[in-house]
Parts: structure tokens; C-alpha cells; sequence
């Protein structure tokens, strides 16, 4: 399914006349930007852009608040996209399984599934979707991370998880129709973008201090090397007549690389440690406009 969907890279217009203004995400993202996308949507460009890009759309909280045409959503998560294209395709079955689960919610059946999860870590079903989706409203502060053998290995969260209904299925599937949606790095983006364009970067965060719990929202680490690539990589944009936007920490370094662009502080409310302890930081709204 996710291979079909990197070949589908095509111009389109997505029809908008039936989809929903704002639509929560259908994840629980450790990471994730529900908490700031109001501020990061009075941030959108003022000028009117073509497509829409999100290479780093973990729960795709800006997308699904807004009412974009021409949108290409992508992760280096293949489970995470076989989840949207899963819902895309089939919302509905997708729902029905959930349903399934969530009736027997418990720390037993949880790692039951898990082991299933794990089992078929090389499979990109829609059952397979409705476990991720399951496992992840159900872990500890909705981590995604694996060990050296690929195998997911969060430990149980919540007994009483928010898993997404039916209605709210239909409502994302509605948001992701017509929507590009592809497995792979950002880089990968490049060859598409186009004057005009928007992209939204929200990299996984630098820590803030040796024992910041910010790298975790990821599977695999985002070194202050890929910082300085991201940042390399969107200046090239930057040069190409489009409009970027990136998410990050307050820290000298991303200061340092941005700072000829324009930089908003926004407080938010971040798991900071492993003991899931919460506190307000300043994250930063980054824009080359």
C-alpha cells in the first residue's frame, strides 16, 4: 500500500465543498501540535500558496485545523502513514476494529497486542493500522519508540484511552481525500516544491538540557547534524520562492540558524523528563515571510 503511494506524486485539486473546518487529530502524538495550532494557523502565510507540504506530519494537527488544497502529507513512520491511508481508503473498517479493541481494553490485552503488532512489524494492513492507532492512545505519553529489533516496546498507559469514534473516522477520512500522502524522509520532498508552494517543517525538537525527554517523540533521534541539514535544506526553499514555516525549541542552536529569519516565541506545555512531568516552554514559529 505505502509503495503505490510514494509512485502517486501528481498535480490534483482536492475538493473541498464537503470537508470540515477543523477536525482534532486521530493520534495521540508525543510531540504533537494541538496545543499550539491556533497560533501556528495565525501564522500562515498571508498570500495565497499552490500545495501544501507536511514532510513531518505526526498527528497533523495543523493540517486537519485547516482547510488546505493540494496537500502532500509524508513521515518516516511507515506505520504512522499506513494508518492515514488506511483511514483514507477504508475509515469505516478502520473504526470497526477500533471498536473491537477498545471494548477490551485492559494492561493484559494491551501487550497482547503488541506482541501482535510486533509480529507483523513488517505489515501495512488496515488491521495492522487499527492496532497502531490502538497501542499508541493506550502507551505511555503516546510514544512511538522501538528497540534495536524494530519491535515496539512503549509500555502501557491508559486504561481509559480516547480512541477516535466513527464519526470523527469520517471526518479525517473527508480532510485526507484527495491529499498525497507518502512514507519517507523530507529530503524527499524536494524535486515537488515549487515557487509558491508552503511547507511546514515540525522536526523532532533538540533537548533542552542532557535530561529533556524531547527527542523521544521520534523512533530515531534528530541529532543537532540533521538540525543543521533541516535548516540547510530549507533555506534551499527558502531560495526557491516558497513559503516555510517550521516548529522548534527555544535553544542557542536553533537560534543561531534561524536567525535571519522571522522567530515568534509561543509558550506550550511539554512532557520534559520520563517521570511524564509537564512544563511550560517556549517553543519557536519560524518563517522565511
Amino acid at each position: 500500500m505505502i509503495k503505490t503511494e510514494i509512485n502517486k506524486l501528481r498535480s490534483f485539486r482536492q475538493n473541498t465543498d464537503s470537508v470540515p473546518e477543523s477536525v482534532k487529530p486521530f493520534i495521540r502524538w508525543a510531540g504533537g501540535k494541538q496545543n499550539l495550532v491556533s497560533k501556528l494557523s495565525e501564522n500562515l502565510p498571508k498570500e495565497k500558496f499552490c500545495s501544501y507540504f507536511e514532510p513531518f506530519v505526526g498527528a497533523g494537527s495543523l493540517f486537519f485545523h485547516n482547510n488546505f488544497i493540494n496537500s502532500k502529507l509524508s513521515d518516516i513512520n511507515p506505520h504512522l502513514i499506513n494508518s492515514y491511508i488506511s483511514i483514507r481508503e477504508s475509515a469505516e473498517e478502520v473504526s470497526d476494529r477500533l471498536a473491537f479493541y477498545k471494548e477490551r481494553v485492559s494492561e493484559e490485552y494491551y501487550y497482547k497486542l503488541r506482541d501482535v503488532f510486533n509480529k507483523r512489524k513488517n505489515h501495512f494492513t488496515i488491521d495492522q493500522a487499527a492496532i497502531f492507532i490502538f497501542l499508541v492512545h493506550t502507551s505511555f505519553n503516546g510514544i512511538y519508540r522501538v528497540n534495536k529489533k524494530g519491535e515496539y516496546n512503549v509500555p502501557f498507559g491508559k486504561a481509559k484511552p480516547a480512541i477516535p469514534d466513527s464519526s470523527h473516522l469520517l471526518k479525517i477520512q473527508s480532510k485526507l481525500k484527495g491529499a498525497i500522502i507518502t512514507n519517507g524522509m523530507y529530503e524527499d520532498i524536494l524535486t515537488n516544491v515549487k515557487r509558491n508552494d508552503f511547507v511546514y517543517f515540525d522536526p523532532p525538537y533538540p533537548p533542552l538540557n542532557e535530561t529533556s525527554f524531547f527527542q523521544h517523540y521520534s523512533i530515531d533521534k534528530f541529532p543537532n547534524k540533521q538540525q543543521i541539514e533541516l535548516s540547510e535544506y530549507a533555506r534551499e526553499l527558502s531560495n526557491l520562492g516558497s513559503f516555510v514555516m517550521i516548529s522548534n525549541a527555544e535553544t542557542p542552536m536553533i537560534i543561531k540558524l534561524y536567525k535571519d529569519w522571522n522567530i515568534k516565541r509561543v509558550s506550550a506545555y511539554r512532557y520534559v523528563n520520563c517521570k511524564a512531568e509537564r512544563k511550560a516552554v517556549n517553543e519557536l514559529i519560524i518563517t522565511n515571510y
